[in-house]
């Protein structure tokens, strides 16, 4: 069973079109999930890894972009190894969203047409994910193939991502490489555990050749310190190079981008000693554009004439990356703040750290 009748029917543009009630109960159906779960199965711990997975599956079905990703069904693996009744709780749980919606729609003249396509919605998402968990070939994600070269020669390879605009890296080896199901495991560093709760992306680079694979993070195993990979593509580009220390802010800073007579506003997303990166809502800049930035930053004004490096594709944003070169009473002040916040990162993730695992 295919995707062919989620986009035969249209449901992304339902879906889309009714964004703010399914986020509005993303909370409840992860806590009314949970507590079926709990009801007719008293004995299945429910952990925070498994409420993740929970939470990743809401999003895939209901928030994200359905273009370019496959429906996170994790947690109904986890369930079906454990002979839970997936179908039931599903109905159960996706009939209890209806009731919600019925509420949310109650004063809209196409109520009932409303309500008949959610119905459908549901119907088709309760087979498909039946049907696959029962069906082994529905996993067949190809791996690249130097992948199994490295893990039968159990090649040491560099594994890299990043908390909070800090670089985190670890050699490592492949454990487990299932190329029915499209996955990996590798060990990673305590560090990498913790920057993987917040950041799903992560890099191999094999650094004889040079090459590079970019990854997301399916499942974290933190006392084993294990990654499970899927999604697995080989990239053109080397692993993010920093030559300069980024870091993400602690609370939100507005940035004003303007390009000729527009002004835009944005978000900081990090910034280091040359360049920083916002998120827009709206492409409102082109790769190769000179604009100016101003923002506040420790009290301080800045304003400074950046050029756009690259553009960044999000689900529902866009991440411009800038580069600047600032006058040396900016960068002494940039300087000071990056040390700052690198330091504020870090006693951060030691801080998870003593929290996670009983023996750091």
């Amino acid at each position: 069973m295919s995707k062919n009748r989620f986009y035969k029917e249209n449901f992304s543009a339902f879906i889309k079109e009714n964004e703010k009630f399914f986020k509005t109960v993303e909370s409840k159906f992860t806590h009314n999930f949970l507590e079926l779960l709990k009801k007719k199965n008293p004995n299945i711990p429910i952990t925070s890894q498994l409420k993740n997975e929970i939470e990743n599956l809401y999003k895939s079905l209901f928030l994200e972009d359905y273009s370019s990703q496959n429906f996170k069904l994790n947690a109904i693996f986890i369930l079906k190894e454990r002979n839970v009744d997936i179908e039931d709780i599903l109905n159960k749980v996706f009939l209890l969203l209806a009731n919600a919606f019925i509420k949310y729609t109650l004063k809209e003249k196409n109520a009932i047409a409303k309500l008949k396509k959610l119905t459908s919605l549901f119907e088709f998402y309760i087979e498909y994910l039946i049907f696959h968990v029962n069906e082994e070939e529905f996993f067949t994600y190809h791996l690249p193939k130097e992948l199994k070269e490295y893990y039968l020669t159990n090649k040491v390879l560099n594994l890299f991502n990043v908390y909070k605009g800090v670089p985190i890296t670890h050699k490592t080896t492949i454990l487990t490489l299932n190329e029915d199901r499209g996955y990996i495991e590798v060990e990673a560093n305590s560090y990498q555990i913790i920057a993987a709760k917040f950041q799903k992306e992560i890099y191999l680079l094999e650094p004889t050749t040079n090459t590079t694979f970019k990854a997301y993070i399916d499942y974290v195993y933190p006392q084993r310190k294990v990654l499970k990979l899927t999604n697995i593509e080989k990239i053109q580009r080397n692993t993010p190079k920093r030559n300069y220390i980024r870091v993400q802010p602690s609370t939100d800073i507005n940035v004003k981008i303007k390009k000729h007579k527009d002004i835009f506003t944005t978000k900081m997303y990090d910034i280091s000693l040359k360049g920083m990166a916002v998120i827009s809502d709206e492409k409102t800049v082109d790769i190769g554009d000179f604009v100016k930035l101003e923002f506040i930053l420790e009290g301080y004004f800045f304003e400074m004439t950046a050029e756009v490096r690259s553009i960044t594709k999000l689900n529902d944003s866009f991440r411009f990356h800038f580069y600047f070169e600032p006058t040396p009473s900016q960068e002494r002040i940039l300087e000071k703040y990056i040390t700052k916040r690198e330091k504020e990162i870090i006693k951060e993730l030691h801080k998870y750290l003593k929290a996670e695992f009983i023996d750091v």
